[in-house]
């Protein structure tokens, strides 16, 4: 319900800065910056669905976390730029009470999206940026099982990269010619996937797949323009 409520919002300041004279955007400046620095707080929600074709096993994966992010814009002109958009998340767990049945385990991935920039709307206070291009999302786990295939402690490590189409549509609050404002939101579809594990007594698995997962990331930050 809250993505609809965000989606509902965007579209209607987006309908909102159509409906408006062009006096701004006269203002605006007549050559953009060329590079613009996103730091960013974000709440993504990832959901892969993989049908594994290889050993016949359906894998379902849901991650949420905070992620901070940072961004690079290069504009080309007042209506087409670049964006290089990355975000970071971390997690871990622990589990079991004695030294021959804990488990702990860590994760780290990383989101990356490579797209054009075309400005819906580009004045001097108010600017509305979509993006369009390529999504990679990285997915590392690494998880130590102390009794796994005898005696010995082991690490049990596994790697995911997928990749897809993705895109972003945001609002940026300019207040001076250094900072500004934003909120985006980044949605992703993800379409291919490699996949490797290997530990001692694991069989060592790599293998490369269709898929169909997406993600979604909603993120507020601050921007600096160089």
């Amino acid at each position: 319900m809250k993505k609809l409520l965000l989606l509902a919002a965007l579209i209607l300041v987006v309908g909102l800065c159509f409906a408006q004279d062009n006096g701004e955007e006269a203002a605006a400046p007549a050559k953009p910056e060329r590079l613009d620095l996103e730091l960013s707080a974000g709440f993504p929600v990832h959901w892969t669905n993989i049908a594994d074709k290889h050993q016949g096993l359906d894998e379902r994966e849901v991650t949420a976390n905070t992620a901070l992010g940072v961004s690079l814009l290069f504009n080309f002109s007042r209506k087409f730029g670049l964006t290089l958009d990355t975000d970071f998340f971390y997690g871990g767990e622990v589990a079991g009470l004695s030294g021959s049945s804990s488990q702990s385990g860590s994760l780290f991935g990383a989101n990356v999206l490579l797209g054009a920039v075309i400005y819906l709307y580009n004045g001097s206070f108010l600017r509305i940026p979509l993006a369009i291009g390529g999504h990679m999302y990285y997915y590392s786990e690494d998880l130590w099982i102390p009794d796994l295939g005898g005696p010995q402690a082991n690490w049990v490590k596994t790697r995911d990269l997928q990749v897809g189409p993705g895109a972003s549509l945001g609002v940026q609050f300019h207040f001076n010619d250094s900072i500004y404002i934003f909120s985006r939101t980044n949605v992703a579809v993800d379409i291919f996937r490699w996949h490797t594990a290997k530990g001692v007594g694991v069989p060592s698995v790599s293998e490369t797949e269709l898929i169909l997962g997406w993600e979604v990331k909603p993120s507020v930050g601050l921007g600096i323009k160089f």
